[in-house]
């Protein structure tokens, strides 16, 4: 799921900071529930408010507009969950949420390692650590290499020798090739090859990531479920 964008008034704001109050603030604005997915348990619910209203402020722009901002507590829907998170409104729709939105990501059948690296690159993303994030991608690569046995002088060559070890789409070993965090010299990471990655570089990133480890893991999983299940039906008739 991709993290929602902040639409952006006719000029832009002097501070970009939607958590700090430039303008008049205090007056109650009535808000109904809003559909985010969860930082805490991940789940994509309809978050109520734990109050009757929302808390009006305003923002102004570099043209000295006053642009209206309303933020609110909610609950997360789920019960088991219950988490409270702040969220940053305008016209009943979510801008910024705190703690931040997580993408979404299956952690079934992977390896531990490669799961805590997942978490980490989307940690980093939530946060606004893009180049964070995309440098957690490239050692998930790092240790599915290492998993999986394939050596070599550099990150560039041991995908190379991944290409015969293990079985993907064709596409995604192409697609390694094209992150910015391998950089453009095989032998090391270049630190200009990261100036340039942004949120959606990042996400990216994290997706080409959890495509990787759905074709690694997850897909044979799903495969055995499903002839198990034939198979008991086939049983019962």
């Amino acid at each position: 799921m991709a993290i929602m964008k902040i639409p952006q008034p006719a000029a832009p704001l002097q501070n970009p900071n939607l958590f700090q109050i430039d303008g008049v603030a205090g007056q109650e604005v009535s808000s109904s529930a809003i559909s985010i997915r969860c930082p805490h348990c991940r789940e994509l619910g309809s978050f109520a408010k734990m109050t009757q209203a929302g808390f009006s402020y305003l923002k102004k722009t570099t043209q000295a507009v006053s642009v209206p901002f309303a933020a609110t507590i909610r609950i997360c829907p789920n019960q088991i969950c219950r988490g409270l998170v702040l969220v940053i409104e305008q016209s009943g729709r979510a801008l910024k949420i705190e703690p931040p939105q997580l993408l979404d990501f299956n952690a079934n059948n992977l390896p531990s390692v490669c799961q805590e690296t997942l978490k980490e690159a989307v940690a980093c993303h939530a946060a606004g650590a893009y180049r964070a994030a995309a440098m957690m991608v490239r050692r998930l690569l790092e240790e599915i290499c290492e998993l999986n046995k394939a050596e070599g002088a550099n990150l560039h060559n041991r995908l190379d020798a991944l290409r015969s070890i293990i079985v993907l789409p064709q596409a995604l070993f192409d697609a390694m090739g094209e992150l910015k965090a391998l950089g453009n010299d095989a032998a090391h990471i270049e630190a200009k090859a990261y100036d340039n990655i942004g949120r959606e570089e990042a996400e990216d990133s994290i997706e080409l990531a959890k495509e990787i480890l759905k074709s690694l893991y997850q897909l044979q999983g799903l495969v055995e479920r499903l002839q198990a299940r034939k198979k008991g039906g086939s049983t019962s008739t």
